[in-house]
């Protein structure tokens, strides 16, 4: 399957905002759809899956929206739609509520709460797992991204960084970007097998709504739905890295007619580089060693004059 870069622009656009003075923005409830890498335990594989919201319903005389999970594995070939979870807006209180129906649950958790000032504990329990001793976060930061450089929304939208009170040094954050997405997953996720938090291993590639790309990584009909799995692209299928998972030495075989390769970049599921190196005299067949590197997912980016090219790469001790 195909990886995509989250954009390490992202990081390099925050600016300060008045919070009194923009308008709170709600999740879009129809006609949009989120591109999410997430890791499977079962096959050892990460796999690109999309959430949708389509239609609503009333639990506990309460009004919901309903969230399918949208899965092209491991067939690639049909779409398989299930019911993930329902979720409740309250536009006035800035929250937004989950009934997490893949586990099973049928009370709401709090899932988000933009409401709080920079500093406060709130509980989300929603994303609540077993990574967690307790579902208590605090907000650690405040600010506002520049949507316009990340795709068609033009302006600037509030971004809160959640923390966990326990593991506040593991990176594992909500990171959401108001009425847009989570830069993991907008919506809770677990793996039931195991009862990881498969949330805080996934990253969110693209959003799409109404046919406008509010977020991703251009170009975007290769980033956004399931055309990111690029069965249909003879460069990305012919580029082979091995072993994969990889825990030291990694071999590179570049794609036959791949010419004049200039520079390989190893972003993290953040959008950060955590390796370059100039490759345009290692022929079309080299090695690196990726020991350095921490266990968890990467995209891995070759450029030349011409075109770019990407794989995802799995690291494990």
């Amino acid at each position: 399957m195909k990886p995509t870069l989250l954009l390490p622009i992202l990081f390099a656009l925050v600016c300060s905002f008045n919070t009194k003075a923009q308008t709170y923005y709600p999740l879009p409830e129809e006609n949009a759809f989120w591109t999410v890498v997430e890791f499977d335990y079962i096959t050892g594989q990460y796999n690109d899956v999309i959430y949708t919201v389509d239609g609503d319903t009333v639990i506990n005389n309460l009004d919901y929206k309903i969230v399918y999970r949208l899965d092209d594995y491991p067939t690639i070939y049909d779409t398989i739609s299930t019911l993930h979870c329902f979720m409740r807006q309250n536009v006035e209180e800035k929250k937004i509520w989950f009934i997490r129906n893949y586990l099973g649950e049928t009370q709401e958790k709090l899932g988000y709460d933009l409401s709080v000032a920079v500093g406060d504990t709130i509980s989300l329990p929603a994303f609540q797992y077993s990574i967690f001793d307790d579902s208590l976060f605090y907000l650690y930061r405040a600010d506002s991204v520049n949507m316009s450089s990340l795709g068609e929304l033009n302006g600037f939208r509030k971004r809160y960084v959640f923390v966990p009170i326990i593991n506040q040094g593991s990176g594992l954050l909500i990171e959401y970007i108001e009425g847009v997405t989570d830069l993991r997953s907008t919506f809770p996720n677990l793996d039931t097998l195991y009862g990881y938090d498969a949330f805080h291993q996934s990253g969110t590639e693209c959003m799409q709504v109404d046919g406008t790309y509010y977020f991703g990584s251009e170009p975007y009909e290769e980033n956004c739905g399931f055309l990111a799995v690029g069965i249909d692209n003879p460069e990305l299928s012919n580029l082979e890295v091995f072993p994969n998972p990889a825990s030291r030495l990694l071999t590179i075989q570049l794609p036959e007619g791949f010419k004049h390769a200039g520079l390989l970049t190893i972003y993290n599921t953040l959008g950060e580089i955590v390796m370059q190196k100039d490759i345009s005299a290692s022929g079309s067949s080299f090695a690196i060693d990726v020991s350095n590197l921490n266990q968890g997912l990467y995209f891995l980016n070759i450029n030349s004059s011409t075109t770019n090219i990407s794989t995802k790469l799995i690291v494990k001790p």
